[in-house]
């Protein structure tokens, strides 16, 4: 039976087939939360008691509005404007920069744009204090605006006897003829990597002959899940600036928010900080916050007494920590990062809200939605539309299972019911 363990999703395949007729496709629409990523981070400068600050944007390529080139028609474009501000504590706006960006693609395929992004970074230099960076981009194509803010503390590095920087987690690293390029995770969601690398400096203006640096992670609930230790030493010079990579691997993080807690130590003096990063999937349809509507939206794969066991939970993180382990026994694959049975679920179910949605009723609650969730697309679809003194009808036939589906749309809204109902006999097939 071809049920959600075998994977037979041809989703390009599927998509082209679905006529709007079916429901009212669900549009995508860019949010402020979600257009772009902002980070930005603290490092020692030699303007003089300035410091420099670094502001990240990263921009995935899927939010952005593409149009043919006018002067190249092989290359897609698109344009923005890029605002950032700079507000210290009396609310007072101490810089501003206004650029016009563009974006130039030639592939527009929805594989690509998913899986690549524009990073834009602008390097600041600020007197110690307290400030809120504001950057927006405005869609020239769209005519909208979105905005994200960050507060920071500026640290003057240069008169701390021992003092370390903000903390960049990295997405890639490589090394050329013993140059390092680093790919910054700007959302600081290590959640589609195995490896990712805390990069920080560590600023000894002392005498010291050796500083040991502990870095620890810590997860929701204050459950220590990674430490690392190492010693800088000094006995062959000073050196004030001191480049630190750490890698973390991700084999043994679950879903969620992680601190980093990262301390130097001298005969003489200490020095501390601490960031914080996420783990979460891209497949979920929601976050894990909402993680009743999660588990609802298991009933087709998950059996009452396994969704009765998960809302039982005492409260949401009890629920989010059985939801999840739920996924990981269902994992084929449990050493990659990869779940293919929950992707293939999510990728699923989110089909079927595009595609079967009515005005009450989001797609994966449907009779279409459920089939679609439970088998993947038919085989075949047969239409009948407009037949004379005949409600609006189709049939889905599954070869492979020797299964045939038959919806009716009683109603002419697009609301498509199946003559017999399924929910018992197909509900957990495998």
């Amino acid at each position: 039976m071809r049920a959600i363990i075998t994977f037979v999703f041809s989703a390009l395949l599927f998509l082209g087939a679905f006529s709007s007729s079916h429901s009212q496709n669900l549009k995508k629409t860019k949010t402020k939360a979600d257009l772009f990523y902002l980070d930005v981070l603290n490092f020692y400068s030699s303007e003089g008691t300035r410091s420099r600050v670094d502001v990240y944007v990263e921009i995935p390529l899927k939010n952005m509005e593409f149009k043919r080139s006018k002067t190249d028609k092989s290359n897609y474009v698109s344009k923005f404007d890029l605002n950032i501000d700079v507000i210290d504590k009396d609310n007072n706006v101490i810089y501003n920069n206004l650029s016009k960006e563009e974006v130039t693609t030639k592939e527009t395929g929805q594989e690509y744009l998913s899986q690549n992004s524009q990073i834009l970074t602008r390097n600041l230099f600020l007197p110690p204090g307290d400030y809120n960076v504001k950057v927006s981009i405005y869609e020239q194509s769209t005519k909208k605006r979105f905005e994200k803010d960050k507060k920071i503390v500026v640290e003057d590095y240069s008169t701390l006897p021992l003092s370390i920087s903000d903390v960049m987690i990295v997405s890639r690293l490589s090394s050329n003829e013993g140059k390092k390029t680093i790919t910054p995770d700007v959302e600081r969601n290590v959640g589609i990597v195995d490896t990712f690398y805390l990069f920080y400096y560590v600023y000894k203006n002392n005498d010291d002959q050796k500083v040991d640096v502990n870095c620890r992670i810590i997860d929701s609930e204050n459950k220590e899940v990674y430490v690392k230790k190492e010693t800088i030493d000094f006995t062959t010079g000073l050196a004030f600036q001191n480049q630190v990579f750490m890698a973390v691997p991700t084999t043994d993080f679950g879903y969620g928010k992680y601190t980093i807690e990262i301390s130097a130590a001298s005969n003489n003096y200490n020095a501390e900080a601490n960031s914080t990063f996420q783990n979460l999937s891209p497949d979920f349809p929601a976050p894990l916050k909402d993680i009743d509507m999660l588990v609802e939206q298991l009933q087709y794969i998950a059996k009452d007494d396994e969704m009765s066991f998960m809302r039982d939970g005492k409260d949401n993180t009890e629920k989010q920590k059985r939801f999840l382990d739920f996924w990981k026994k269902k994992d084929p694959s449990p050493n990659s990062k990869r779940n293919e049975v929950m992707q293939e679920y999510y990728r699923r179910l989110m089909t079927a809200d595009k595609f079967f949605s009515t005005t009450y009723t989001p797609g994966w609650k449907t009779d279409m939605g459920m089939v679609f969730i439970i088998f993947g697309e038919p085989s075949n679809i047969e239409r009948h539309p407009y037949d004379m003194d005949q409600k609006p009808y189709e049939i889905w036939d599954y070869y492979e299972d020797s299964k045939q589906f038959v919806f009716i749309d009683n109603t002419g809204f697009g609301d498509y019911r199946l003559i017999t109902p399924i929910w018992d006999t197909f509900r957990f097939s495998k």
